[in-house]
């Protein structure tokens, strides 16, 4: 299955894809088959993005305290569906998923607000491929949040058969 190769290496397939469309959408501009935006709208949007995106690694920081803290007041239970799921090897990956996911997010929130800060007004323009980019690996990021959130959430439903 497609998400099972996805989910062995999530970091690298995100930035892939958002490099390729960055890129390919910076090819495209360069040889005049498409426009972009003012670079007044660009510059501002990234500033955006960049609230946007440590707005969001706050929310998927709060996830993962809370499963974590979760797990610390099942340990004593064996029985519970949850307690099953803590002593398994999906506990440390989805842990480690959520901790990607927030790393992720929280560089390209970074890199938004030093570009902001630092590109020369000349270069503004080109804040349109970043913003691109930082918008896809901001979404693949809390996409893949949400799918693990999904799963996890699934174990609640009594019909689910256990593995």
């Amino acid at each position: 299955m497609i998400l099972d190769l996805y989910f062995k290496k999530p970091v690298f397939w995100d930035y892939l894809l958002a490099t390729l469309v960055s890129g390919g959408l910076l090819l495209s501009f360069m040889q005049d088959q498409i426009y972009i935006p003012k670079d007044s709208d660009s510059y501002s949007l990234t500033g955006d993005i960049s609230n946007v995106a440590f707005t969001l690694s706050g929310f998927i920081l709060t996830i993962l305290t809370v499963l974590i803290t979760f797990k610390e007041s099942t340990e004593n239970r064996t029985n519970n569906v949850f307690a099953r799921f803590f002593n398994s090897q999906y506990y440390h990956q989805s842990v480690e998923h959520l901790k990607n996911c927030i790393k992720s997010i929280i560089i390209v929130a970074i890199l938004g607000f030093f570009l902001k800060i630092f590109v020369v007004e000349s270069f503004r323009n080109y804040l349109f491929f970043y913003n691109i980019f930082a918008l896809m690996i901001t979404f693949l990021s809390v996409w893949r949040c949400i799918i693990i959130l999904s799963k996890i959430l699934v174990l609640q439903n009594p019909n689910t058969p256990e593995e």
